[in-house]
C-alpha cells in the first residue's frame, strides 16, 4: 500500500489546474489516461500524478532543420 503526504484534489481542482472540464477529468479516468483513486462515489487525484501525465505529453519543439526535413518528405511523397 502506497501511503502518502501529499493532499489530494477532487475533480473540480484538477479541470481548474488543467483548464479542462470536469466531465473530461472523467472521462480520462474511466478510459485509464490519468491516475486517480476512488474515494466514496468522488475521484481524487495527487497532483503529482497530474504534473507525471502532463510530461509524458510535453510535445518539444522540433529545430528548423527537423521541420524542413519534413517538409521535404512530404513533398516528396506527392
Amino acid at each position: 500500500m502506497i501511503v502518502s503526504d501529499e493532499a489530494l484534489m477532487d475533480t473540480a481542482e484538477v479541470a481548474k489546474y488543467l483548464k479542462m472540464h470536469a466531465k473530461t477529468i472523467v472521462s480520462m479516468v474511466e478510459r485509464g489516461e490519468l491516475k486517480a483513486y476512488k474515494v466514496g462515489r468522488h475521484w481524487r487525484y495527487r497532483k503529482s500524478d497530474i504534473d507525471a501525465f502532463l510530461e509524458e505529453r510535453q510535445s518539444i519543439p522540433k529545430t528548423d532543420k527537423q521541420q524542413k526535413d519534413l517538409a521535404q518528405n512530404e513533398t516528396d511523397k506527392s
